[in-house]
């Protein structure tokens, strides 16, 4: 139990605590008085309880800095108890992240078999939270999916509980029993499935909820209310800590222990986010209530190394991940992002350095198998023109979207926009380009190609209104402004083949050449970007979120097609792919700059597959 106002006790700390707990008693306070009529016997420390054969038989399977990491998060300090002070650094959440090999989910069993045996200590748990005598105090084992729970965490649970002397002598679960542990006083471990329904109606006291940065990530998904974005790790938690907060919230905070275990993936990821929570909770109270283990091997098995290291660069959203040279000199700012790993290492980054910073080092990357390895050529294509619309955000329900017809450039040349359309829950993309001249580029070996360089007139996101849908009308009446009212000669409007049919007939009748164009089908259309891109061909106004998308872009291998992570999206670089694909196989538009395809770019024309004229 996390408040564990006994464990970190010796002899003389329990009566100064009995004379703290008879203060508050005389104060009002009657929580103190129940906890101390509940115990039936003195709850050892973790260190004891994990060490020591009679318990869990351990300590030749903890490291050091381990042992203290869990002596911090189940060892409350305390201080100045006499006088009435609270108890400090009480924890009720524990995340466990951070490289592979770190005990993570080693640490989180430690963690809950010890809460556990805290309640095992009382002879009465349900008396002490105001619940029925009856009712179930439970620990559950939650993850994917129940078989995963059960095959996993809980089975090594039970096999660590069935080992000890004292949970086979003192406080045993029902043997008769396969599909959970039932220990008496109605105290339940137990394995559960992925779903929030899971836990509904239960007091949960804590548990595990396990590779939550893995977890389903569903845009436009059936399993919520209005069709909008699933998060499976969120809705757990949610759903978990609800039910902590309302059976045992005391002093202001729920007791107990739950864990949150996963290894890193990607920025911002569910753990990212707790890791944020505890930091601006400590900013703004000095404190928090959610303890965070991040380790990586050689911080837990320093004697398993020969301490010499190199230093890798981790790279961010306009930079790769390198290892840097010996001797080289790195800017002040940039030092939060270079990393000393052991030369026992070096391999693994030299072989995959994106897979090796997570896996080994333990740090979050856009991508697992990224699409635009080279960021730093992405990033610079950014910035280099300027955007004319007033946003590169809507949703056509608050601030009007204006036109700034003053940073419209060559009105006259063909513009090429092309639409990702979404309902409900996704937002939509929608860029519009143009070909401002060609560009000889080499490629070695005596082959030079003659490419368009494409400019950007502006990417827009069209987010769906609170509680609404997207009104495509409202981008169909974007595009006729331009070429009707401010005179951007717009030529062709591609879609994809979401709920596209309508406006592609609709903008037909105003003169429009409209057609379907998927950005799924076939890789042609990102490879293109891809090659414009590095080849800075692509000249972009500076648009934060789409620049991420593009980072964050994922190739995948068994499907042979470009995806997000379940942390991004690519509903603007659909787009902007669109357009570059579109625009760049328009015999009209070589031909107005007096190039033929076929003779200067044979390659580049077959990349880019038959033309639609």
């Amino acid at each position: 139990m996390q408040d564990q106002l006994l464990s970190q006790f010796e002899d003389q700390d329990f009566a100064e605590y009995v004379q703290y707990a008879t203060i508050k008693i005389k104060g009002g306070d009657k929580f103190e008085a129940k906890l101390l009529a509940s115990i039936n016997h003195y709850p050892v420390s973790i260190r004891e309880f994990i060490t020591s054969e009679y318990y869990l038989d351990q300590a030749g399977s903890i490291y050091p800095l381990v042992m203290d990491e869990l002596e911090e998060l189940n060892n409350p300090k305390v201080e100045g108890l006499a006088h009435g002070s609270r108890i400090s650094n009480v924890y009720t959440e524990a995340v466990f992240t951070g490289g592979i090999g770190v005990g993570k989910s080693h640490c989180s069993l430690l963690t809950i078999a010890y809460q556990l045996y805290i309640l095992s200590c009382m002879d009465s748990p349900q008396g002490l939270f105001d619940l029925d005598v009856s009712s179930e105090i439970l620990f559950v084992f939650q993850t994917i999916n129940a078989t995963l729970a059960k095959q996993l965490d809980y089975a090594r649970f039970k096999s660590m509980i069935e080992h000890s002397p004292y949970f086979r002598e003192v406080f045993q679960f029902n043997r008769d029993i396969e599909s959970e542990l039932q220990f008496p006083n109605r105290i339940i471990v137990r394995p559960v499935s992925g779903l929030e329904t899971a836990t509904i109606g239960q007091n949960i006291f804590g548990g595990v909820l396990d590779e939550v940065n893995f977890m389903e990530q569903t845009q436009n998904s059936k399993k919520t209310a209005d069709s909008g974005g699933y998060d499976q790790a969120l809705q757990l938690y949610n759903s978990i800590s609800s039910r902590r907060k309302s059976r045992f919230m005391k002093h202001g905070r729920a007791l107990g222990m739950l864990c949150l275990v996963s290894s890193k993936r990607y920025p911002n990821q569910f753990t990212d986010q707790k890791v944020d929570q505890a930091n601006k909770e400590l900013a703004s109270k000095g404190s928090t209530s959610i303890y965070i283990y991040d380790k990586t091997r050689w911080e837990i098995k320093p004697d398993d190394f020969c301490g010499e290291r190199f230093k890798v660069f981790a790279g961010d959203l306009s930079r790769k991940p390198r290892i840097l040279l010996a001797g080289e000199e790195i800017q002040a700012s940039d030092l939060s992002l270079v990393t000393d790993i052991p030369v026992e290492y070096r391999s693994d980054f030299e072989t995959d350095i994106l897979r090796a910073l997570r896996e080994i080092a333990g740090q979050s990357t856009l991508s697992t198998h990224p699409f635009l390895v080279d960021t730093e050529a992405v990033s610079q294509c950014f910035g280099k023109v300027e955007t004319i619309l007033s946003d590169y955000r809507t949703d056509f329900a608050g601030e009007p979207l204006k036109i700034l017809s003053s940073y419209i450039e060559s009105p006259d040349e063909l513009r090429f926009i092309h639409v990702d359309l979404a309902l409900s829950s996704d937002s939509a993309g929608v860029v519009c380009g143009y070909v401002s001249g060609f560009k000889q580029v080499d490629r070695g070996e005596g082959i030079k190609e003659t490419l368009p360089i494409i400019n950007i007139d502006f990417s827009l996101e069209v987010a769906p209104p609170k509680g609404g849908e997207i009104e495509i009308s409202k981008i169909r009446t974007l595009i006729c402004k331009l070429r009707d009212l401010v005179g951007v000669n717009v030529r062709w409007v591609s879609f994809d083949q979401y709920q596209s049919a309508d406006s592609m007939q609709i903008l037909r009748q105003k003169g429009f050449t409209s057609d379907l164009q998927s950005m799924d089908r076939t890789m042609a259309p990102y490879e293109l970007l891809k090659q414009a891109l590095y080849d800075q061909r692509v000249n972009l106004p500076d648009d934060k979120k789409l620049l991420e998308e593009l980072l964050a872009l994922e190739f995948d291998v068994q499907k042979s097609k470009v995806d997000h992570t379940s942390q991004s999206t690519k509903d603007i670089s659909d787009a902007l792919a669109g357009v570059v694909y579109g625009i760049s196989r328009r015999n009209e538009v070589w031909h107005r700059w007096g190039i033929n395809p076929y003779e200067q770019a044979s390659r580049f024309v077959k990349m880019a597959g038959e033309d639609k004229e």
